[in-house]
């Protein structure tokens, strides 16, 4: 994916082309500039090309698909596919994108999009692969309900579709890489959706605490590599736990940092670590248990667990008025500048657009200084989107998928940027940076959205207890998850389609 600050270009450029077309006279309109008067109820007629937008590599073969429609199967449920289609344009900037981003396919490309939302995706899908039916093009829906759901062979390898190059930079590199099997995949996301970046696993810091603090310069250390656990450590632990005066710890106290129960697996990924390894043949297997990870959860473990320095909102679930599902405790601590940092997904950095304090945006911090990149970790519950093999439109299904996902990377990508990014009273140009630092090089472990043997859960659980107890625990769980990634590649590879 392109750098943010080069879409944002982009962007600008073509605001500023199109108003510089609205102040002038095109040259071969049907009436001369003469006969515009002010107030005129006649508009010049546009003179650009009307294909100014397609991309040559999609639309080459895009003549015999104009006037079909594109039907997707798409989740209403936990977390839903809801950039898919709005109703009607609107002020706001995501949902005005998603619907002109429509109108430009259908316009441009000959192309109409049908929704039809479902609340089981996965049943829905079942369904129709066992009574042979073909109502839909395609499917998105959660990454941890469509990974389990590939080895049942009811999707199509997309590597193999006519006219959808997976290649090209708009769509996820890092999840092609990650999941795949046997040089398949089955399934795929990008420009497409913003549910991606809505997953990713952000650090936030408090700007106010920063400045009362003198700490260093987070931004900058990012920039010079030596944002890393350690740091972050260094950082909770001098200024971190501070008792409200009853005298025991609770949601109510000051904190250094604040997290919710996926920051462990986020922390993980960040620091380089692994649930699951590909060989030469792009076959994965199990390679939790090394000394890299072993020594990554002990870190984790110090920063979350130990000295009260860290706030786990899943720790006071059952304290009101968190019981009653009103927010997270991390969320409030950090709202109330009660914590330094808090990690979360990109989902929720709209909601603290009111806060008082302002507020900065990082990447997951490096194991350490000789880590050469920044990593994130996407939450499950952003979409993935297949083709069932029910389908047999594939040339028309592929050329559709390409020019939507172009077309979102055009137009969808930079208004949810600029909706994520935007501060309270300005742009935070420093976190512009940092959230595509952290977009560029995001993991896709099959270990976690494959959910073999549920060890996504079990080994965030497995963090929260530190080292002491991990081997007798990879014990316990390896035997069970070995033979379900076996099972899972002999059902990849029996595949044909």
């Amino acid at each position: 994916m392109k750098k943010i600050l080069v879409i944002l270009l982009c962007v600008l450029f073509a605001v500023s082309a199109f108003v510089s077309c609205a102040n002038s006279t095109p040259a071969d309109t049907k009436s001369n500039s003469s006969e515009q008067t002010q107030g005129s109820d006649t508009e010049p007629e546009e003179t650009q090309d009307p294909n100014y937008i397609m991309d040559p590599d999609v639309i080459e073969n895009g003549a015999q698909f104009k006037g079909k429609t594109l039907t997707i199967l798409a989740n209403d449920d936990f977390w839903p596919a809801d950039d898919l289609f709005v109703e009607e344009d609107s002020d706001d900037p995501v949902n005005s994108a998603i619907y002109n981003r429509n109108l430009a396919v259908e316009e441009n490309y000959g192309i109409k999009i049908e929704v039809v939302y479902d609340s089981d995706v996965s049943t829905t899908l079942k369904n129709a692969y066992k009574s042979g039916t073909n109502d839909y093009h395609v499917a998105a829906f959660n990454a941890f309900k469509a990974c389990p759901l590939a080895s049942e062979n009811i999707f199509r390898d997309l590597t193999t579709i006519e006219n959808l190059d997976l290649k090209k930079h708009y769509w996820d590199q890092g999840l092609y890489e990650g999941l795949s099997i046997d040089n398949k995949l089955f399934y795929i996301t990008g420009d497409i959706s913003t549910k991606a970046n809505a997953g990713t696993f952000l650090m936030m810091f408090n700007k106010k605490l920063a400045a009362d603090y003198d700490l260093p310069n987070f931004y900058d250390a990012v920039r010079n590599g030596t944002w890393t656990l350690d740091m972050l450590n260094d950082v909770i632990k001098e200024y971190g736990y501070v008792d409200n005066g009853d005298s025991k710890v609770g949601v109510d106290d000051t904190f250094g940092m604040g997290i919710q129960i996926e920051a462990y697996l986020s922390f993980f990924f960040g620091a380089g670590g692994r649930i699951v390894q590909k060989d030469q043949d792009d076959m994965p297997y199990l390679d939790l248990s090394t000394d890299k990870n072993i020594a990554i959860i002990d870190k984790i473990y110090n920063i979350t667990r130990t000295d009260n320095k860290t706030i786990d909102s899943h720790d006071y679930l059952d304290v009101p008025p968190f019981s009653a599902g009103e927010g997270f405790a991390s969320t409030k601590a950090f709202h109330e500048n009660r914590c330094i940092f808090l990690l979360t997904n990109a989902s929720n950095l709209a909601g603290f657009r009111e806060m008082d304090a302002d507020y900065g945006v990082l990447p997951n911090p490096k194991y350490d200084t000789n880590q050469k990149d920044y990593y994130s970790y996407v939450y499950h519950g952003a979409s993935l989107f297949v083709i069932p093999v029910m389908n047999k439109e594939t040339a028309f299904t592929g050329y559709a998928l390409e020019a939507l996902c172009y077309e979102s990377y055009k137009r969808v990508t930079p208004a949810y940027y600029e909706q994520t990014l935007k501060g309270k009273y300005q742009r935070d140009a420093d976190s512009f940076e940092m959230i595509d630092i952290a977009f560029r090089n995001r993991l896709w472990d099959l270990g976690y959205y494959a959910r073999w043997n549920t060890i996504d859960d079990s080994f965030i659980q497995q963090i929260k207890k530190g080292t002491g107890s991990f081997a007798k625990w990879y014990k316990s769980v390896s035997k069970g998850t070995n033979r379900a990634i076996t099972k899972y590649i002999e059902a990849y590879k029996a595949s044909a389609l």
